[in-house]
């Protein structure tokens, strides 16, 4: 089919944003702060994430993957991305947040998504101290991970965009290049486009798998 889905993973897939519950757990410093700075639009998430992990002054694999093996994702996820396989739609996870931790809450529910799917940053311990690894070359909105531009290639090449999403990141690539926008109820992105026509909003991804919302989808 002519459609990609392009899904955020942090609080849209993952019913908790896992970059923040690690952040909870391993440092007692304000980087909540950083977070007023971007919504305010005083910072870009790139910079604000270089300085939130930098707070974190050591851990370890063990620490993180224990914290991580308790996120928990939508109940209704795997049955959505299974009917999107079934349907031959490409399904792309594009994500501000880190492979090493997507790759592994995925692992743990049972879902395969291939590494080419996994649109998202990525990090690695050097003596204790996270080192950050950004997907894209930094843009004008100083983006950690650009959607924009992660989804403009597909809009260039004629597909139809179905952007499902929750936060500050998806703002953009949705509100320039989506023909549909899948956002969840009461979030971000849903309260700044909420006069737009392209616009459903979704509690979980049960209200997706409805067959009104699958036949539009296909439309």
């Amino acid at each position: 089919m002519n459609v990609v889905i392009c899904c955020d993973f942090d609080g849209t897939i993952t019913l908790t944003d896992t970059g923040k519950i690690l952040l909870s757990n391993l440092t007692n410093e304000d980087w909540q702060y950083y977070d007023d700075l971007v919504i305010k639009g005083k910072m870009g998430t790139r910079e604000a994430l270089v300085i939130q992990w930098g707070m974190i002054k050591s851990t370890t694999t063990e620490e993180i993957n224990r914290i991580v093996d308790e996120i928990e994702i939508d109940p209704a996820f795997n049955q959505f991305y299974e009917w999107t396989k079934e349907k031959g739609i490409e399904f792309l996870i594009i994500s501000d947040g880190f492979k090493t931790y997507i790759n592994r809450i995925l692992h743990n529910h049972n879902i395969q998504i291939a590494e080419t799917d996994i649109k998202s940053n990525d990090m690695e311990l050097v003596e204790g101290k996270f080192k950050l690894k950004f997907l894209t070359p930094e843009c004008e909105h100083n983006c950690a991970n650009c959607k924009y531009s992660q989804v403009k290639q597909f809009k260039d090449k004629g597909r139809k965009i179905i952007y499902i999403g929750d936060g500050l990141s998806d703002i953009l690539p949705a509100r320039e290049l989506a023909d549909v926008i899948l956002a969840k109820e009461n979030e971000d992105l849903a309260k700044e486009l909420k006069n737009d026509s392209r616009l459903i909003t979704f509690r979980s991804f049960a209200n997706l798998l409805e067959e009104k919302t699958k036949e539009f989808l296909l439309e």
